[in-house]
Parts: structure tokens; sequence; C-alpha cells
């Protein structure tokens, strides 16, 4: 369906009932939005089976409601593997936060090392139309996509949250500025420490822009070769590293998915760079982390290839009209956004995989889309899901990754591979072992 086709019903849904969308206005005020999402449950049910995974998941997200509940929170909804609350105090819901990491550290502490549980937690304040079941607005989305960068462990908050709460005597730590909304509007984001048995930690966000810490990191770039050994290796600096086929100061004359200038990396500012000079071939950078997807994202699974194509009208109406993303696309009678198979050299195949649900699997013999022809794909390889007005994609802690094509220029976090042509590199913040 064409964008102004969508357009159109939805003006002709709004337009049924004017009063109700100026009523809504009157739902609007200055909230806090909280986001959890628990690290690690694929494996747990691979480990203990479905029931075992079910109920885990099920009695941690009823421990971390009950807990936002005693901070004079409301839980809005539990999505899969996370709790959304929101709160009237922004105080309370930092502290909810923390009790929350509290409470789990304590039941870790007495549980063996495969049962125990760690959750990401990400907070933001602002405007949101508050209904009596559910919660709307931008509030939601950048609560969500805060709560993306979040370690295991971890609190993140927005800076318009850190100007909320600055009398509530958090000790915090700048983790830098991240793009959470598109390519220009960057947030500079803060760690909640909640305990000194843990250092601060630098999220590996693939939506890092820059660091904030006084001294940037040394930064590694390695050349891995078939047999895993670094060959070639160097101090990342400003001026930067360029690699192609027959030019560039690494070259691989014998790789013909190479261009003779492919790509370059660079260190600025603490965050690592890779820009891809040829405009045309591949290169790929491995997620590490939660990925927000973009419209026209390339996804790389196994020996599949996807091409991410969205329908932010929806999303926008669901917004709009204060109603959830699901029901809206139940009322077009269209998904929100979809997954199309497209060939290497970037021809979209017959083959649609819609994201309808909350989550969607993708896996060579588990998920919702399964590939059992697949060999380089894991079992259950990665998940895709949607909150607010965003969908991300998380891969399932596989064997072979899950990458997503660099369009132009791309921040790589420390930890992750980059592919360029058939030539693997890595990125780290410190020497490499042998």
């Amino acid at each position: 369906m064409q964008p102004n086709t969508i357009v159109t019903k939805i003006l002709k849904m709004s337009h049924e009932d004017p009063k109700a969308l100026s009523h809504l206005e009157s739902f609007r005020r200055p909230i806090t939005v909280l986001f959890t999402d628990i690290k690690g449950s694929t494996s747990y049910y691979e480990k203990f089976g479905d029931v075992a995974g079910f109920a885990m998941v099920r009695e941690c997200n009823d421990m971390l409601g009950a807990v936002a509940e005693s901070h004079r929170g409301r839980v809005i909804k539990t999505i899969g593997d996370s709790v959304m609350a929101m709160f009237e105090k922004s105080i309370e819901a930092v502290r909810s936060a923390i009790a929350m990491q509290e409470e789990l550290a304590a039941r870790n502490i007495h549980a063996k090392e495969a049962e125990r549980i760690f959750v990401r937690i990400g907070l933001h304040h602002g405007m949101g139309i508050v209904k009596t079941d559910d919660v709307f607005g931008d509030v939601v989305n950048v609560a969500s996509r805060v709560q993306s960068v979040a370690l295991p462990s971890q609190i993140v908050i927005s800076d318009t949250l850190l100007s909320e709460v600055t009398q509530g005597g958090f000790e915090t730590v700048s983790l830098g500025r991240f793009r959470l909304k598109g390519k220009t509007d960057e947030r500079e984001l803060f760690e909640v420490r909640w305990t000194t048995a843990v250092a601060p930690a630098f999220a590996p966000a693939h939506t890092m822009i820059s660091l904030s810490a006084p001294e940037s990191p040394a930064v590694m770039l390695y050349h891995i070769a078939r047999d895993g050994r670094a060959d070639l290796q160097c101090r990342l600096l400003e001026q930067g590293i360029t690699v192609g086929r027959g030019q560039g100061d690494w070259r691989f004359p014998e790789d013909a998915g190479l261009r003779p200038l492919h790509a370059r990396f660079l260190a600025k500012g603490g965050q690592v760079w890779v820009h891809n000079l040829a405009g045309v071939g591949s290169v790929f950078v491995k997620l590490v982390a939660t990925y927000r997807l973009e419209s026209e994202d390339i996804v790389s699974m196994g020996r599949h290839l996807f091409k991410f194509v969205d329908k932010p009208e929806m999303a926008k109406a669901a917004t709009i009209l204060a109603r959830p993303l699901d029901e809206v696309s139940h009322l077009l009678n269209e998904a929100p956004a979809e997954f199309r198979g497209i060939d290497p050299g970037g021809s979209e195949r017959s083959d649609v995989y819609p994201l309808t649900a909350d989550e969607v699997r993708f896996g060579r013999t588990q998920g919702t889309h399964i590939f059992p022809e697949d060999t380089l794909m894991s079992r259950s390889h990665a998940r895709v899901y949607h909150r607010g007005e965003d969908f991300f994609v998380e891969d399932l802690q596989t064997r072979n990754g899950t990458f997503i094509k660099v369009r132009g220029k791309a921040p790589v976090p420390f930890g992750s591979q980059v592919l360029v042509g058939r030539q693997v590199f890595e990125i780290a913040q410190q020497h490499r072992s042998a």
C-alpha cells in the first residue's frame, strides 16, 4: 500500500470523531516512563525448557512490577521479556529502578549461575498521553531507545530525566552522546550507579556518537585471519586506517569482494567509525547490542539477507490516535513493518516476513520464521520487537552473529566485528590476547 493511501485511511479514522482527538489533549502531562528487559532469557528457555522459561520471565516481571508499584508507579504492560511502567514522580522512578536491581542482585546471590537473572533498565521524562490502560507519545519512544542502550544490570537515564532528579542524591556517570531518533537528534545519556561492586561501563551501543569521558580510551583495530589470529593490528587514531584490494594502508589483493579502496576506520573522541568509501560493495557491522532499525536497513543472518521496510505513518497514527500499534494495524489490515528477502546484489525476492507481533523471532529450527536449510543460522538466531514507534533487532548470542549493512558511515561499538568484503576486522579498547 502506498503511504498516501495509508494517510487517507488514518485521516478518515480521525475525522470520524474529531472531538475524541481533541479530548486526548486533556490526558497529556509530564511523566517518567521506565522500561526493563531481561537479558539471556533465550538461553534460559533452551537450557530449562519452555515451561520453566515462561515461569522465570513471569516471576521476574511480577517482581519488577511489584517494585514499581511500591514506589508509586503503575505497570502499563508487559511485552515479552520487558515491563513498561510510568511514574508521576521522577525521583520515585529512579529509586524504583535501583530497588529492582538490588532485589535481583540479592536473588542472584543464592541462585546457581545458570539460573541468575539480569535486567537492563532505561528511563526517560517527558510529555505523554496517559489513558486508563496505556501511555502514548514520544516519551514512550525515547524511554524504549534509552533502555536499548543499557547493559545487563545497568540503569540508563536520559539527560531530560537527570535534570528532573538533581535533588535525589543519585550518583551518575555520563555515557556519552547517542543517536536516539534519526541521524541528527542526539542525547547525552547517563548511568545511575546503584552498586560499587561493578565499575561503570560504557554501553556497546550501535547508536553512540561520542564519549564524554575526560580521557578517551585507547582504540585498537585488528585484522582477523581465517584461523582466528590477529595478523594485523594498530592503534586507531583520528586520521584512520584505509583498507582495499589494491589501495589503502592495509591491502588484500586476493579478495575479489573488495573494491580498490573500500573502507576507512577512524577513532574520534573515543568513538570508532567505519566509512564505506567505495559507495558500493558490502560493509557489515556485527551486532553486540540491541539495534534500532531504520527503514531500508539490510540485516544479515546466516546466509540470508533481509531488508527492513516500515510504514512510519502507521506508527504515527497510533500515537496520534492514542491506540496500540497492533490495533491500528488491525484496523488498516496491514503489518506496520516487514522484512523482505533480498539477494546479495540487493534485488528483492518474493519472500516477505511480516512483523505483526510484539516480538518476531528468526532461526534455523525455532522461531516465528524458520530456515532449516541455512546451516550458518543458529537454532534461535535473532529477535525483532517493537515498542512505541520503533522496531529493534537483537542477536540471540549466536555463533555466527547478526550483521547490519553500513550505509555511508556508521559508529562501531567496542567488541564488535566488521566485515569488509571477505575480511574480518575487530574493534577493542585493549590489546587482544593471542
